[in-house]
C-alpha cells in the first residue's frame, strides 16, 4: 500500500492520540498509508476546512500552497464562514469541495454530511453500519421510564429559536436544559456521553440546527433518535427524506404560528404517533452507501 502525505489546516482540534475522520477513511478503505505532514511538505492531500482552530491560513493563501490535490470539507451553514460561502471561489481553490450541500460534479462538489463524522464507520455493511447502531440504541433507550418530559442542552440560543420552541413546549410540561442556555437545572459534563447518558430519559428532546439552509443537516436529531426521544428540530422541513422517517421528528416551522402551535400540540398529546415505526426508510441503506462510494471514488481518483 502507498504512503499517502496528509496535511490539516482551519480544522478543529482534535486529541494528540486520535486521527481525522478522513485519515481512517483513507486507511481503511486501503486508499493508501497516511503520514500526516504539516502543509508547507508538499502534501498528497491538503485537507482545509474554515474553522481557525488548527493551522489557519487564509483562504486566498490556500491557491499559492503547493499539493497534488486539496480537499474542502465544511459541516457548518457557510454563511456563518464567509468568505467561505463563496462557491466560485471554493471551486478556484480546491479540486473537491465535500460537505451537506448536493451533489454537483461540475461544481467539483460531493455531498457527506456532518452527522457522518460521529460515527465510526468509514464504508457501508449491511449488518453493521450507522442506521443499525442508532436504531439499535434507540429501540433500547426508548423502553426507559422517561423520567424527564423533555430536555434541551444548548451553548446559545440560535436567534431565539430555541427559546421559543422551549417555551412553547414548556406549555404542556417542564423542559430541562442543563447546558449554558436557559439552564434551570445541574449541569452535565461536556461530553457526547454526557449528553446522550442525560436526554435518554427524557421523552422529548429540542434539537434543532443552529441556521437554514437547503441540504443543511447534522448530528442533532441522530443523537436524538440514540437516546430514544422524539425530536423536536428545525431548519430543514425534511432532513434527511431518503433516509429518516419523516413521522419519527416533530418539525416546528417557527415562520408560521399556527403550524408552529398545532405541530407542537400534536407531538406533545400524542407521542405514540412518533414512537411507532421504523426510524428509517426502507431504501435508507441504498443513500447510506452512496454517501461512502461516493468519496472513495472521488478521492482515490486525486490520488
Amino acid at each position: 500500500m502507498k504512503t499517502l502525505k496528509i496535511a490539516y489546516i482551519n480544522f478543529w482540534k482534535i486529541d494528540k492520540n486520535d486521527d481525522y475522520y478522513f485519515t481512517k477513511f483513507i486507511e481503511k478503505n486501503n486508499i493508501g498509508k497516511v503520514e500526516i505532514v504539516n502543509y508547507v511538505d508538499n502534501p498528497d492531500i491538503l485537507f482545509c476546512s474554515c474553522l481557525d482552530d488548527y493551522n489557519y491560513v487564509e483562504l486566498r493563501e490556500i491557491k499559492n500552497i503547493k499539493a497534488k490535490s486539496k480537499i474542502f470539507f465544511y459541516g457548518e451553514n457557510l454563511n456563518r464562514f464567509p468568505p467561505y460561502n463563496d462557491d466560485k471561489l471554493l471551486y478556484d481553490t480546491f479540486d473537491l469541495i465535500v460537505g451537506f450541500k448536493h451533489a454537483d460534479l461540475s461544481k467539483k462538489q460531493i455531498r457527506f454530511p456532518l452527522w457522518l463524522l460521529y460515527y465510526e464507520y468509514y464504508n457501508y455493511n449491511e449488518k453493521d453500519n450507522i442506521l443499525t447502531d442508532i436504531q439499535t440504541k434507540y429501540n433500547e433507550n426508548i423502553k426507559l421510564q422517561k423520567k424527564l418530559f423533555a430536555t434541551m442542552i444548548a451553548r446559545h440560543g440560535a436567534g431565539g429559536k430555541r427559546e421559543k420552541i422551549f417555551n412553547e413546549l414548556a406549555n404542556y410540561g417542564e423542559v430541562m436544559s442543563p447546558g449554558k442556555f436557559m439552564n434551570n437545572t445541574e449541569p452535565i459534563g461536556g461530553t457526547e456521553k454526557d449528553k446522550n447518558d442525560y436526554i435518554k430519559y427524557g421523552l422529548y428532546n429540542i434539537c434543532l440546527e443552529n441556521s437554514s439552509y437547503e441540504g443543511y443537516f447534522t448530528e442533532k436529531i441522530f443523537q436524538a433518535f440514540e437516546g430514544g426521544t422524539i425530536p423536536l428540530y428545525w431548519a430543514s422541513d425534511l432532513p434527511e427524506q431518503n433516509i429518516i422517517n419523516k413521522n419519527k421528528y416533530c418539525f416546528c416551522d417557527i415562520n408560521n404560528e399556527d403550524c408552529f402551535k398545532k405541530s407542537i400540540n400534536d407531538a406533545a398529546t400524542e407521542p405514540m404517533k412518533y414512537i411507532e415505526g421504523d426510524l428509517f426508510t426502507p431504501d435508507a441503506s441504498k443513500h447510506l452507501k452512496q454517501f461512502y462510494d461516493t468519496l472513495l471514488e472521488r478521492i482515490s481518483l486525486l490520488v
